[in-house]
């Protein structure tokens, strides 16, 4: 090599590297801008983009860079993982998070007037005292009051009232949903807020393995492995018993294990005294160990000469406290596929309320007919709940490759409802309709038509039925939710237009919240007496 080709070399080494500082510089630039600025123009008119779409990493991920390993929603892939996320602003109030919302105008509502009358003299000491009203400011902000022409909903508040007066007796709540509420955010907000107010009954129904890979818990501690799980979706588990909560566990060897118990720094959730094992016993059961903390394992036999379905219960001191289950095999036991396990019920004495979060995701309205009919009843009638709502018909709404029947959606619904009526008569019922599911057209975010047709179905299925309705797409917005939600600061719903995040999960459990507190007020005012209270 010649003197002049190495003092060539030496002379392009800093060109080069000066070279790959400015390329890298520009690049800062254009990752940079995101965050300098909150949205992105766009041309022609369309609806500008919130500058966070651009992000490479997310205001939401804890790992840095974590958003380019996962399926996130502004990646395109599964966009529930989106609604799994905490905002930033979850660590406010809720009044601030509901102000930074962009909700429709609040429904005027007053005070019902009282309509029990006065005692006479000589009856004050035979009647009880009469429940205090709901101060106004609980419900105050309503965006949508409940419909209850039948009156369905008094068994509900009935219960409530007598959690009021500190009876020792929890008021049950459990909430159907598909992935909307995937993540237990929805009902968790409804959880803490009618705990706060009636008492902490505890965390309620929770599946001894997750049926789906999003579906989460909230305000519990839950680990598990090695099971194999089958959902009601599929209708493909064993005699179609899927348990209340639609997800059967069965352990594939002896290794399983899950564990559940109270969470820590939790708003809800924080203490347990019984624990309530929900499992089939059929002839083919193994042996299950119930272990609480450090203590001696229970052992429970699932072995049955007929299939039934059978509740354990553990009592343990009101406090924190974990429950392992596992399975148990003896020398010449394989302990494989021996145990069909639904779910275990995290509950307190009372006086309180538990809301139980049943998340179908995926899941079509007509599922909801694939329990086997004697095991839901018993299932029902076990798990005792005072109020059931149904929120179904989001995939019935957006689907393209399954055909929206609406006679045949009128007839499935109307059966699932009447068949759950009759397995528990006293119980209240609701439906909740769908909230708005947005398309993007032309750049722009519209409603999907079918939305305001489904809303307007599942009403009348309520009502000819007997139940109560709840207005989910009004009480959001109505049409064009989704454009105005994806658009807000904190975004309320996922690239998908279609799934709430966290903070807008807490919104409508506190818009739910409200409607209840105005319907309980209202059955206060009404005088009703329990029975047998009188």
């Amino acid at each position: 090599m010649t003197t002049a080709t190495r003092e060539q070399e030496r002379d392009a080494h800093p060109a080069g590297v000066w070279r790959a500082l400015a390329i890298v510089a520009v690049v800062a630039c254009f990752v940079w801008i995101p965050y300098a600025i909150e949205q992105v123009p766009m041309p022609f008119g369309m609806d500008p983009i919130p500058a966070e779409h651009f992000q490479v990493v997310g205001p939401d991920d804890e790992i840095p860079l974590s958003d380019l390993l996962t399926a996130d929603p502004r990646q395109g892939g599964a966009s529930l993982a989106g609604a799994l996320r905490r905002q930033t602003l979850l660590e406010e109030d809720d009044e601030a998070l509901m102000e930074a919302a962009p909700l429709p105008e609040a429904v005027e509502v007053q005070p019902q007037r009282s309509r029990r009358r006065p005692p006479r003299r000589g009856e004050e000491d035979r009647q009880q005292t009469p429940l205090p009203r709901v101060d106004p400011e609980e419900y105050a902000g309503l965006t949508q009051p409940i419909e209850d022409p039948h009156g369905s909903m008094r068994a509900f508040y009935r219960q409530l009232g007598r959690v009021q007066r500190d009876r020792p007796v929890l008021a049950r709540m459990g909430v159907y949903g598909t992935s909307t509420n995937g993540a237990d955010r929805m009902t968790e907000q409804l959880r803490v807020l009618l705990q706060r107010r009636f008492g902490d009954g505890g965390k309620g129904w929770v599946p001894v393995a997750p049926g789906w890979r999003y579906q989460r818990h909230q305000n519990v501690s839950w680990s598990h492995d090695h099971w194999r799980t089958y959902v009601v979706n599929r209708s493909d588990g064993p005699l179609d018993r899927y348990g209340f909560g639609g997800v059967l566990a069965i352990n594939r060897h002896r290794g399983a294990f899950s564990t559940i118990g109270t969470a820590e720094d939790e708003p809800a959730g924080n203490r347990v005294s019984v624990f309530r094992v929900f499992h089939q016993a059929w002839p083919g059961g193994g042996r299950l160990s119930l272990q609480v903390d450090d203590e001696e394992p229970r052992i429970v036999d699932t072995g049955a000469q007929t299939v039934e379905d059978r509740v354990e219960t553990v009592e343990v001191p009101d406090g924190p406290h974990a429950l392992t289950l596992t399975p148990v095999a003896g020398e010449d036991e394989e302990a494989s596929e021996n145990l069909r396990l639904y779910g275990v019920v995290l509950e307190r004495d009372g006086p309180g309320v538990v809301v139980d979060g049943l998340m179908l995701i995926g899941a079509f309205t007509r599922v909801l007919r694939l329990f086997a009919p004697e095991h839901l009843e018993t299932q029902i009638q076990q798990r005792d709940p005072n109020l059931l709502v149904f929120w179904m018909g989001a995939n019935d709404a957006v689907s393209e490759t399954m055909p929206f029947i609406p006679d045949q959606y009128r007839e499935h619904y109307r059966g699932i409802l009447r068949r759950y009526q009759d397995a528990q008569p006293e119980m209240s019922c609701m439906v909740m309709s769908i909230l708005d599911k947005g398309e993007r057209v032309r750049g722009r975010i519209r409603t999907r038509e079918r939305v305001p047709r489904l809303v307007a179905i599942q009403r009348e299925i309520a009502h000819a039925e007997g139940c109560a309705f709840f207005d989910t797409y009004e009480a959001l917005g109505g049409r064009g939710t989704m454009r105005r939600w994806y658009g807000n600061s904190p975004r309320l719903v996922t690239a998908d237009l279609g799934h709430l995040t966290a903070a807008g999960s807490r919104i409508l459990g506190t818009l739910l919240y409200r409607a209840l507190m105005k319907g309980y007020d209202d059955w206060i005012a009404d005088g009703e007496p329990a029975p047998g209270e009188q």
